[in-house]
Parts: structure tokens; sequence; C-alpha cells
């Protein structure tokens, strides 16, 4: 039932989003063309922002089980090796906050208190999480109670290959931090080369006779090559920004769809910028 609220909401938006975009191209364009880019940048923030934010806060919710997880995992093997029993060890941490992975584990806690063995409340709490990281530590905790060996060793020892790999993307989210502001300023650049483009030398090319073979009426039109250009422009500027934006958050967070943020800021900067400074131009000349 929620994931249908979600879903109806993520829909809601798109349409309202689509409804605004038809509204400045049938209307607002015709009457007031020197906002219509204003109003496509509200029209495709209000259709992309709101699901896009429903599905990032999965992602970051994700990403904080994967964290909390390691501290969980920490907190289980002190329990045990102060002597504790594995149940009673659930108990115990079970009364600490890990934030979105409290639920979790009170009700890993509360499935071994009903007789439910730990390594089957274990894997269906793996497969809640849909991390590959849970999963496979999950499985190596699993195989490792099976064959009876020492569960405190090996919490410890997973626990401990977390950390370090949570390091390791650390590190390098830190160290690619030139890079991503590199990366944005490729893409400005790469603006500022079609804003010159656009204000100095596509004018200088006079205007354009579209062929009559091409128009339904066979009467032939008369265009600028700034209008006949323009628009690639546009489109040049959507295409790079998308996937700059994501190679940028591949590069710093090693994760695609942490990029679509990037993408979403670049397009909408790069779009906003580029049209309205060439409404500026077309009122100036």
């Amino acid at each position: 039932m929620e994931i249908n609220k979600t879903l109806l909401f993520e829909v809601l938006f798109v349409c309202i989003g689509a409804v605004i975009l038809l509204f400045n191209f049938l209307v607002i364009s015709t009457i007031f063309p020197f906002i219509t880019p204003l109003v496509n940048v509200l029209g495709a923030m209000v259709a992309i922002i709101p699901p896009f934010l429903i599905f990032y806060g999965r992602y970051r919710i994700s990403k904080e089980i994967e964290e909390q997880f390691i501290i969980f995992i920490t907190d289980l093997t002190g329990s045990i090796d102060s002597g504790m029993t594995l149940p009673i060890a659930l108990k115990h941490v079970s009364r600490k906050d890990y934030r979105s992975m409290t639920h979790y584990v009170r009700e890993i806690e509360s499935k071994v208190e009903w007789g439910i063995p730990f390594e089957k409340a274990l894997k269906i709490f793996a497969e809640k999480s849909k991390s590959t990281p849970i999963k496979r530590s999950v499985s190596t905790i699993i195989e490792t109670y099976k064959v009876g060996g020492k569960i405190s060793d090996t919490l410890r020892a997973i626990g401990q290959s977390l950390i370090e790999i949570n390091k390791i993307r650390q590190e390098r989210s830190a160290s690619v931090q030139s890079q991503l502001i590199t990366s944005y300023m490729i893409f400005f650049v790469f603006i500022f080369i079609l804003l010159v483009l656009k204000t100095f030398l596509i004018p200088s090319l006079g205007t354009m006779q579209m062929s009559p073979s091409l128009m339904e009426d066979e009467v032939a039109s008369t265009i600028t090559p700034t209008e006949l250009y323009s628009q690639t422009f546009v489109n040049f500027i959507l295409v790079q920004g998308f996937f700059a934006g994501l190679a940028t958050g591949k590069m710093a967070e090693g994760s695609i769809i942490a990029g679509l943020k990037h993408s979403i800021v670049l397009i909408v900067i790069g779009y906003t910028v580029f049209s309205l400074l060439g409404q500026i131009q077309i009122s100036m000349f």
C-alpha cells in the first residue's frame, strides 16, 4: 500500500509538470516569450524533483543502513565477548539507536526471542535491506554459524572488513573533490562557448532559406541561424549536463544514482543561464 501511495505521488507530480510545460508551449510562449525558459524550468522541476527526492531518499536510507550495520556488528561482538549469550546480546544492543536500522535490529531480536533461528532472522533482514554488502556479510555469518564456528570471531572479522571498505570510500570521496569542481567548471565553460557561438558567430551567417519540399504547404520559410541552432544548443546542454552529472556522481560517491542530483543541478543551471541570456541577447538586438 505504501509503495502504491508513493507511486501515485510520483505520477501526480509528473502530470502536473507535464501540464505546466504544455500550457507554457501553447499559451505563455506566444504571450510572454521572455519568461518561457523559466516556466520550462519550473515545469521540469515539478515533474522531476519530487520523484527524484523520493528515489534518492531510499538510496540514502540504504547507505545509512549499511553504515549502521557496521556499528551493530561491532556492538554485538562486544556484547558476546563480554560473556553474554547471543539472545541476551541481541536484547542488549536492540536498546541502542541505530537510526534507520533500529527497526530491523529490534525485529531481529524479537524473532530470536520468539524462537526463530538467528541465521534465519539475519537472512530475512538482509533480503529486506536490499544491500549487496550486507547480504554478503550475512551470508558469511550464517555459514559460520551453521558449521559451529565462533560467532564472535566471525562478527569481528566482518566488522573490520566493512570498516576498511567504508574508509576506502570516504578517502576516495575526499580525493575526488577537486575533480568534482573541475567537472562543474568544464560544464560552465561548455555553456560559455555555446553562448559565444550563439551571440557572435551564428548571427554573422545571415539568414537561411528552408527548402519548400520540407514544408507541407510548400511555402518557403525564412529562419535565422540563431533560431535554427538555439534548440540544438539546448539539446547539447541537456545531454552534456545529464551524463556529466552521472560521471561526477560515479567518481565522487561510486554510484550512478548519486550522480542524478548532479545531473539535475547541471541541467537546471545550464538551461536557465543559456535560455535567459539568449532571450536578453534577442531583446537587445
